[in-house]
């Protein structure tokens, strides 16, 4: 179905819809043609506008039949959209320039009232326009982004009876959750879920199985992240970057413990969910998707939630996250694209008397000059292929890998261009405070380099390494 198909009307004028990426033109046809027939030029935006956003949300996250009811009088405009899923939406806490979790936000800045309908079988979310509706400024819509505006009201149909959820079968246990590494994980996956869904339309010949997904995103990831966000900052230290330092994750929350009560079937949906951010992951990584393939960190703590979800319901003990300061991390044996802009960019940072390195956008050295190499303790062809974690000390690792993560979904970065002063990770284990300017440059076909010019401060400064390390050599 198109704009210029016909709508499919239910009796009293009611719209049905299935679950395509057809649906939000339908639907915002339907709202465009009731209120200009009724002379309410003024709301047709608007209402498209958060019509569009919601039965967005039915067709990605709800996947059931879809219908959508308008009633227009001379004071207002009420539009619903109804869909038969009972996961509600929910509240996303992901930075100011996420490319996803913003819904529900915009449609609270765009309408006079906004709520869900929480039914046995389902749910109804609603937005209404009024006489006074005025279109909102920048900050109200931003203020929207950040604030829960929307009203959630249980409500059961009085022709059938309440029917009881199932109860929890199961417990998890998940000790050591990363909350700011999850966080950018989470922000990550719900990229790569939409990605996928846009793909999988155009491309009608792949299978994915979004319903089993979609359950375990709301019924596991989902909670975590919230579970992350609430749980007591323990007693664990924060890892702060230096004062001064430009990053919005300064601070790193110490690691908590969650306890799920996870309901049938979180063993199934949880692995149907990691074979289908596994085949995006796949698509992002051959430039088949907008989104970035995911740091190997947000992978792995993907994976460590989905495999305790399936190991544990077997009666597998609990296994704590690792965390991100681990060796596998530091290698990557995927192969680098390389391009002429690439080699050129390479030759000059292996030639450069300054201490420079280059990286790409999975985090790989493909070049050092050979004094900074030297400095850090390095071989220069044994660093090359490295991830740039190897040089991060591993107190700093989760806040690098969730701002890199979110620069590689928004396009922003705070760091950039912006003069820093960090400590590097020696190859033998000691930290040397150093100068910083970290630039991104093209390379040719939609591809970007990171060059981190690092300056290491002078022996006065830091004082000299202990004999044992200058002794050492290079690391090879």
């Amino acid at each position: 179905m198109t704009d210029d198909g016909p709508l499919r009307l239910r009796p009293g004028g009611d719209l049905s819809l299935d679950p395509d990426l057809h649906a939000p033109a339908a639907a915002r046809r339907l709202v465009r043609e009731l209120l200009a027939g009724a002379g309410h030029d003024a709301w047709i935006d608007a209402a498209e506008l958060a019509v569009s956003e919601l039965v967005t949300n039915a067709v990605l996250h709800a996947q059931t039949a879809i219908e959508v009811s308008v009633a227009v009088s001379p004071q207002d405009v009420r539009v619903e959209v109804r869909d038969y899923s009972p996961t509600g939406p929910r509240q996303r806490s992901y930075g100011a320039q996420a490319t996803t979790g913003r819904g529900m936000g915009m449609v609270a800045a765009m309408t006079d009232r906004c709520g869900v309908i929480q039914l046995d079988d389902g749910k109804v979310a609603w937005f209404t326009l009024t006489g006074a509706a005025a279109e909102p400024t920048l900050e109200e819509v931003l203020a929207a982004f950040e604030e829960e505006q929307w009203e959630v009201t249980p409500s059961t149909p009085s022709n059938r009876p309440a029917v009881d959820p199932p109860p929890p079968t199961g417990r998890v246990v998940l000790e050591g959750v990363p909350p700011t590494l999850w966080m950018a994980a989470q922000e990550h996956h719900d990229a790569i879920l939409r990605e996928l869904r846009l793909y999988s339309a155009s491309h009608p010949e792949t299978t994915f199985d979004f319903a089993g997904a979609e359950v375990a995103r709301t019924a596991v990831l989902d909670l975590v992240a919230v579970e992350a966000q609430e749980a007591p900052r323990g007693t664990g230290r924060r890892v702060t970057l230096p004062e001064g330092h430009p990053s919005p994750l300064r601070e790193v929350r110490a690691p908590v413990d969650i306890t799920l009560q996870v309901l049938p079937g979180a063993a199934a949906s949880s692995a149907a969910l990691q074979d289908v951010l596994d085949a995006g992951e796949q698509l992002a990584a051959d430039g088949s998707l907008l989104a970035f393939p995911g740091q190997p960190e947000i992978v792995a703590v993907r994976d460590w939630v989905c495999e305790q979800v399936q190991s544990q319901l077997r009666g597998v003990p609990p296994r704590p996250w690792a965390g991100s300061a681990h060796t596998r991390f530091e290698v990557d044996a995927e192969a680098v694209r390389s391009s002429a802009e690439i080699a050129t960019i390479i030759e000059h940072v292996r030639s450069s008397p300054r201490g420079v390195v280059a990286s790409d956008a999975r985090n790989r050295i493909l070049a050092v000059s050979a004094g900074l190499a030297a400095s850090l303790g390095w071989d220069v062809d044994d660093l090359v292929g490295r991830r740039i974690v190897t040089l991060i000390p591993p107190s700093l690792r989760e806040a690098h890998i969730a701002g890199f993560s979110r620069h590689l979904s928004t396009g922003r970065a705070h760091v950039l261009g912006v003069p820093l002063e960090l400590p590097v990770l020696h190859a033998s284990g000691h930290e040397l405070p150093c100068d910083f300017l970290i630039e991104q440059v093209g390379a040719g076909a939609g591809q970007s380099l990171y060059l981190a010019w690092i300056d290491p401060r002078d022996p006065g400064e830091r004082g000299e390494l202990p004999k044992d390390v200058a002794d050492a050599g290079p690391r090879r």
